[in-house]
């Protein structure tokens, strides 16, 4: 991207960390822990002013991958909230992400018992994703350079989804970002 994506700004002046967040606390969650890597600091400036009622997380080996990231931020709950039943990992260049995704991730696990709710965007499953307590020590054990794909695909028959299909759209590139404030123009007028 060039910058950091996380303080991109995509509607209402937000920045799409803020709005990744504001749609979590929207959520019926208990606890929103928010892992930060690259350009930490900064992000925590913008997020302190903006921002309550969340725990930030300092991930110091971010740039080994996303394993990290979920084994450092899954700790941190765990110190703080040891009776979780679930987690909900979600990633902050979703510009589509809403209260109602979080929402029907939490209302699947209840109605279904099924230990892995994952968001379908019409060809494949992501995150949001929610994750049972049963899969706690896989994610603590993940390498560094590994999310929790892997174990969603070898517990395939224990995964059951909701609809997203706006959650393959993320703000990876400047054109994704073009792309993105284009459609919402179009969405006004």
């Amino acid at each position: 991207m060039g910058q950091s994506k996380q303080l991109l700004k995509i509607k209402d002046n937000q920045t799409l960390i803020e709005h990744s967040i504001l749609a979590a606390k929207n959520a019926a969650s208990a606890h929103i822990t928010v892992v930060l890597g690259a350009n930490a600091l900064r992000i925590q400036k913008v997020l302190s002013r903006k921002v309550k009622g969340i725990n930030i997380v300092i991930n110091k080996h971010w740039e080994k991958g996303m394993g990290s990231t979920l084994s450092v931020g899954l700790a941190y709950l765990l110190e703080q909230a040891p009776n979780l039943d679930a987690i909900i990992i979600s990633v902050s260049d979703q510009p589509y992400l809403s209260t109602t995704i979080f929402n029907q991730l939490i209302e699947q696990y209840t109605l279904t018992q099924k230990p892995i709710i994952c968001s379908d965007y019409g060809h494949r499953l992501g995150v949001p994703a929610l994750l049972d307590k049963r899969f706690f020590p896989e994610l603590l054990a993940l390498r560094a350079d590994e999310g929790a794909r892997g174990i969603i695909r070898s517990n395939r028959t224990l995964v059951t989804s909701i609809p997203f299909p706006k959650g393959a759209i993320d703000l990876d590139t400047p054109q994704a970002y073009q792309a993105y404030l284009e459609d919402q123009e179009l969405s006004k007028g």
